[in-house]
């Protein structure tokens, strides 16, 4: 035998033990159908029920105040002139502005314009007042907190809708 012929054989040897040393440090053999039973959770904590006290209204308290006073437009005064600056009022509540953009007698006339406001992309709704003994429908556009703002709606809506709006603030 020559000797290089020696020396590739003694390669190939010695390129298979190397082989067959990496080669299961490469991949993986185990069985992949084998699934791992132990688990961590820890077991179940006993837990006791607890009785609760229901809370009773203190004397002092007379009952619930009413939210209806909050949302009367009809105290609502007019901002165009100056109005009330950006903050809390005296009942630290915040300042804020409506736009009114009509005030009809006919139901139907004030759900077509709430309808094309909102179409419009303004977040309109309208109000029932009975005013001097009969109802109006009023619609509204806001409540906007900066009367800035309120002044810009009401100039884009009386362009576009060939209105003659009324910015009003709110006092409690």
């Amino acid at each position: 035998m020559s000797e290089g012929l020696k020396q590739r054989i003694a390669g190939t040897i010695v390129l298979g033990v190397i082989g067959l040393i990496v080669l299961p440090l490469i991949i993986d053999f185990a069985d992949p159908a084998k699934i791992d039973r132990t688990t961590i959770i820890p077991p179940a904590p006993s837990i006791q029920p607890v009785a609760l006290v229901k809370a009773q209204r203190p004397d002092s308290v007379v009952g619930k105040p009413s939210l209806d006073p909050l949302f009367d437009k009809t105290l609502s005064t007019s901002a165009e002139r100056g109005g009330l600056s950006s903050g809390l009022n005296a009942k630290n509540l915040p300042n804020a502005w409506i736009v009114q953009v009509g005030s009809f007698i006919d139901a139907r006339k004030s759900i077509n314009l709430q309808e094309k406001l909102v179409k419009d992309g303004h977040k309109a709704f309208s109000e029932k007042v009975k005013i001097e003994g009969e109802y109006h429908h009023r619609v509204y556009i806001g409540p906007k907190l900066d009367r800035r703002r309120a002044l810009g709606v009401k100039a884009d809506v009386d362009a576009k809708f060939d209105t003659d709006s009324i910015v009003l603030s709110y006092e409690p």
